[in-house]
């Protein structure tokens, strides 16, 4: 059975209706990695969930949705990843909690909240 990563950047429970501010969940075998973006961080990169491309073609193809993750320790980017990660491969959990603002829950221990989502648009 796939393995789904869950983000929630709203903290206030009545706006969690979009997919920029609200929950968004990716299966686990979507991910495509990490980069640090800042000091503070790092950008999550997802094949995009509302597209199907039948070319190289398509307006955009290769374009990955990304999930911008904030950390509390400036330039903790190698620590962070590397939980992130070690709970990824070792989890028999179905359901993950990578950050959810609401909750203030966090799957490692460094990630302060979730910054913001880019979620490709349908294509037609």
């Amino acid at each position: 059975m796939e393995n789904y990563l869950y983000f929630r950047s709203n903290a206030t429970l009545s706006e969690d209706d979009d997919n920029a501010n609200g929950s968004n969940v990716y299966p686990l075998s979507s991910f495509k990695g990490m980069e640090a973006t800042d000091n503070t961080t790092f950008t999550m990169f997802f094949e995009q969930k509302h597209n199907s491309f039948s070319g190289h073609d398509d307006a955009v193809f290769g374009i990955n949705d990304q999930v911008v993750v904030t950390i509390a320790t400036a330039n903790n980017h190698k620590a962070v990843m590397e939980e992130l990660t070690r709970h990824f491969a070792n989890s028999s959990d179905h359901f993950i909690v990578v950050a959810d603002d609401h909750a203030g829950e966090y799957l490692a221990s460094d990630i302060a909240s979730v910054g913001n989502f880019t979620v490709a648009a349908n294509h037609a």
